[in-house]
């Protein structure tokens, strides 16, 4: 009795211990399948799950530190600013504008001056007479960005137009480098510098050119000389 018993207990334990290594072996198999599913997984999720890769991140890296434009400041920029009541002198500022990289503004006044030589002339002297500021029909959007200014005008009475201290008065000058350009019947545009000094002392005028109004086209290259004289082309 008590051997059957034994060998019913060693029989048992047998069959239990084939049945625990067939299961093992099953769980086993289970487990590296599922590990190997994970992977897949993971490998076909990560790049999609917002973690950037090592590539990526060093590129990314890269051009934030290297890159100069990223917190550049913009370069000052340059303008021509005329006033022209024949033509005469917006043909200057038209070949300054094509020699230099800029942006041309018209300065012209809120009522327009009349078409009459001797009535204009009239009308100017009046206006210096009286300190008489004409309204301008337009100002300079984002004056602030830029760092070079061409004023361009005729002389009047050998003085700037009453509608220049209008605009000098409205476009602050300080700080920003001054070209003066202009046409004249024969006083130089330097008589005008004074003027303009006036209206803002702290201004920096670094150069000035006149040209003759009846001859002006037939000049223009001495604008080319003169800019180049200057080192502003």
């Amino acid at each position: 009795m008590n051997r059957r018993h034994t060998m019913q207990e060693q029989t048992v334990t047998s069959l239990d211990r084939r049945r625990f290594l067939r299961l093992a072996a099953t769980a086993g198999a289970t487990l590296l399948a599922g590990g190997a599913i994970a992977g897949c997984s993971a490998e076909s999720t990560e790049p999609r799950g917002g973690t950037p890769n090592a590539a990526s991140d060093q590129s990314g890296d890269s051009t934030a530190a290297t890159s100069p434009e990223a917190n550049a400041p913009a370069s000052p920029k340059t303008l021509v600013a005329v006033f022209s009541w024949s033509g005469h002198t917006l043909q200057v500022a038209e070949r300054i504008h094509e020699l230099v990289e800029s942006d041309l503004f018209r300065i012209e006044p809120a009522e327009p001056y009349t078409s009459d030589y001797n009535a204009v002339l009239d009308v100017a002297q009046r206006e210096q007479d009286d300190d008489y500021r004409p309204a301008l029909a337009a100002s300079v959007e984002n004056w602030d960005d830029y760092g070079t200014v061409y004023l361009g005008f005729p002389v009047w009475w050998y003085h700037v137009p009453q509608i220049i201290k209008t605009f000098v008065t409205e476009h602050d000058l300080a700080g920003k480098n001054v070209v003066v350009f202009g046409t004249s019947g024969g006083s130089s545009i330097a008589g005008t510098v004074p003027d303009i000094e006036a209206l803002c002392p702290n201004v920096t005028i670094s150069g000035n050119i006149t040209l003759d109004g009846d001859t002006v086209s037939s000049q223009l290259d001495r604008v080319d000389a003169w800019l180049g004289d200057l080192g502003l082309r």
